[in-house]
């Protein structure tokens, strides 16, 4: 397959927001794929749900009984991962450079190369059939540490929302505006000394 062409009005970035949840088996070492919900910074989304992951063995551990596979759409609607890898890959669009941000992203980071073989297959699928250049994977926890904060909290959702993969990646587009936000106006404060921040309130949020 030849590489795309590339546009002069490729952008230099573009950023997705993505979050994964899993079954982690230590006994054999392996890491199977739940969910995964990706999203950009239009809005566009995708979100989709194995059917090849180990339910049985799933609902074995109380944690991800109670918080990730309860609250899974219907069984109907689940997905194999061939049709996974191919509603991931449908959300990329031609860039110099992607970043995927994720939020303690370690193991979302494997689990989405894996879709593909590896991260070298992932990597060479982005430029040969999307013509992307580059790709880096972000944390938002960076920018946290970057806010410099005492205390800073986040934006979060409620219990019954969280650990449902697309909504937790929503969730971190969010914290990524919300912490760029609060850099803007530090950067403001700086330039111009005579401006006082404004105190965030205790859940995070400025007035």
């Amino acid at each position: 397959m030849s590489a795309p062409q590339k546009s002069s009005k490729q952008p230099a970035i573009r950023r997705y927001f993505f979050d994964t949840e899993f079954h982690d088996n230590p006994s054999n070492f392996s890491c199977e794929l739940v969910s995964i919900g990706i999203l950009n910074e239009k809005g566009s989304e995708y979100y989709g749900i194995s059917k090849e992951f180990n339910l049985h063995a799933a609902k074995q551990e109380p944690w991800l009984k109670t918080h990730v596979i309860d609250k899974l759409d219907d069984p109907k609607t689940w997905k194999s991962i061939d049709e996974i890898r191919q509603g991931v890959l449908d959300m990329f669009e031609p860039a110099d450079k992607v970043e995927l941000w994720a939020r303690n992203g370690s193991y979302d980071n494997v689990l989405i190369c894996q879709l593909f073989g590896g991260m070298g297959e992932f990597f060479e699928t982005l430029k040969n059939e999307k013509g992307i250049g580059h790709v880096e994977f972000r944390d938002i926890n960076e920018l946290k540490r970057e806010a410099g904060s005492q205390g800073l909290r986040l934006p979060r959702l409620p219990d019954d929302e969280a650990h449902v993969a697309i909504n937790d990646a929503r969730n971190e587009l969010k914290c990524y505006n919300f912490l760029k936000q609060l850099r803007k106006k530090s950067a403001e404060t700086l330039e111009n000394p005579t401006l006082k921040p404004r105190a965030p309130r205790k859940n995070g949020f400025t007035p």
